[in-house]
């Protein structure tokens, strides 16, 4: 609706990823995410789930209903990490902060390979992942993070660090909104000029992540029911930034569109679904 506001904080989106990634480490102690990953085999399940297996099911199960690009766009949306801020969504919701955390970061690390397989050998675009500059950004936006939140837990005291992980959700989300605002740029212009267009993302976006969630809870309910409804979370919001980043020129201008509007099912649906996300739990609980 208003550009200018995007063209302000579009200078700021590296800075932006870079605190989204020290705040989601922050909200989780160092000890519990190990845990996590050596105990908790629900990563493994969720990792396969998230970067094999829903990608498998959009690319067969989509293919005869949406147009080749709107096709394009659900599979590769499928083939990348969580965003940051699931940590700080599943704190919100009681869910298991501590696997978001590690399913997030070994996510971002993943993701290149089923990215590189679904545009290269089962869309036939041509694509070009620049080693080099991806290890270049893993160390800077993920290694370093990691560094700056050890470095800080080094310095501060115990109960300042439980006090940080305390405030540090409230602190992703507000990034989250500023990362959103950075890559709206082009929307306002679609919904003025191409409106049936715009509507078409706007669908997809919402669709994917509600029918994602739903089929997540339900595939995964096997792990319980808490780590079901965190790997709902962690498979339907994804970091679609990442992607840009990568392959974003020979998906097209209009990704940069769609990378926008895929901003907004992640501001709207965590009030919408909340007590989708809260009765799971309680079942747990019961």
């Amino acid at each position: 609706m208003y550009p200018p506001v995007s063209a302000v904080f579009k200078p700021f989106l590296l800075p932006i990823i870079f605190l989204l990634f020290l705040t989601s480490v922050l909200q989780v102690s160092f000890r519990d995410a190990a845990q996590v990953t050596l105990k908790d085999r629900a990563v493994w399940f969720v990792l396969c789930w998230q970067l094999v297996l829903l990608p498998l099911i959009f690319y067969f199960f989509l293919k005869p209903f949406l147009s080749q690009q709107l096709h394009l766009f659900a599979v590769v949306s499928m083939c990348t990490a969580s965003i940051t801020a699931t940590t700080a969504l599943c704190r919100l919701f009681n869910l298991n902060s501590a696997l978001s955390l590690v399913v997030g970061l070994a996510g971002a690390v993943l993701m290149p390979l089923p990215l590189y397989i679904f545009l290269k050998l089962m869309t036939g675009a041509e694509v070009s992942i620049d080693l080099y500059s991806y290890g270049l950004r893993i160390l800077v936006f993920i290694l370093l993070p990691i560094l700056c939140a050890w470095l800080i837990r080094k310095v501060i005291s115990i109960e300042a660090d439980q006090e940080l992980q305390r405030i540090m959700p409230s602190v992703s989300l507000v990034l989250l909104v500023f990362f959103g605002l950075s890559v709206m740029d082009g929307v306002g212009v679609m919904l003025l000029n191409d409106t049936s267009r715009l509507l078409s993302y706007l669908l997809l976006a919402f669709g994917t992540s509600i029918s994602v969630q739903l089929i997540t809870v339900a595939a995964l309910y096997f792990l319980g029911a808490r780590s079901a409804t965190t790997g709902a979370l962690l498979c339907a919001y994804r970091n679609m930034g990442i992607v840009a980043a990568i392959a974003g020129p020979s998906l097209g201008k209009d990704f940069y569109i769609y990378l926008g509007v895929w901003q907004l099912p992640m501001y709207v649906l965590p009030l919408v679904m909340r007590r989708f996300y809260e009765r799971d739990v309680s079942t747990t609980r019961n």
